[in-house]
């Protein structure tokens, strides 16, 4: 019920906000122009910062959100499988360290030493932390992802990039003139 809701609320969020496209038409003199919308890095930026993600709808690549989400769902899963060994690898160590008949160690570590159970407890520990770093990297790249694609919105990539090379010759010359042209398309 709570992730329906959730879906539900992002759903609205981006219809209402993000609904209209940056490419608007204005007539003038009867032709039509084109005028690409600028996006704000800092309202990008800040976006992302509140909600992970929502920076991307806002420079219209939503495409990211769904990989974005992923990698945290990864980077979650194993944050939960890395801490729940390294409680069970602490919670061992300490039995053993106290030696007590009323709380003895689980039978898969009653003949591991107490070195080599504070060795794997150390490792789980090591693996989570490492985690917890990657999923700060993630929040911090959705953050940079979101500003660099406002700053670039606007920037023009023609498909139509192209250098061609081609023999020529200069007709308006009395020797006839030949050479090398060299055309390069924006």
């Amino acid at each position: 019920m709570l992730y329906k809701r959730i879906f539900y609320c992002l759903y609205l969020i981006t219809f209402l906000f993000f609904g209209t496209k940056g490419i608007a038409q204005s007539q003038g003199d009867s032709l039509f122009t084109n005028k690409i919308e600028k996006k704000s890095p800092r309202k990008a930026s800040f976006y992302s910062a509140v909600l992970p993600g929502l920076g991307q709808i806002y420079n219209e690549k939503a495409w990211k959100v769904p990989i974005l989400y992923a990698g945290a769902a990864v980077l979650g899963y194993y944050y939960n499988f890395n801490n729940n060994k390294y409680r069970e690898y602490k919670d061992n160590y300490l039995r053993k360290i106290a030696n007590d008949p009323n709380n003895p160690v689980d039978p898969k570590f009653r003949y591991a030493s107490s070195e080599r159970i504070l060795y794997y407890m150390n490792y789980w520990r090591r693996n989570r932390d490492l985690l917890v770093l990657g999923m700060v990297g993630l929040y911090l790249a959705n953050i940079v992802d979101a500003t660099v694609d406002a700053y670039l919105y606007d920037y023009n990539i023609s498909p139509d990039l192209s250098i061609r090379f081609a023999p020529m010759i200069e007709p308006f010359e009395t020797n006839g003139v030949t050479g090398m042209k060299i055309s390069l398309r924006f």
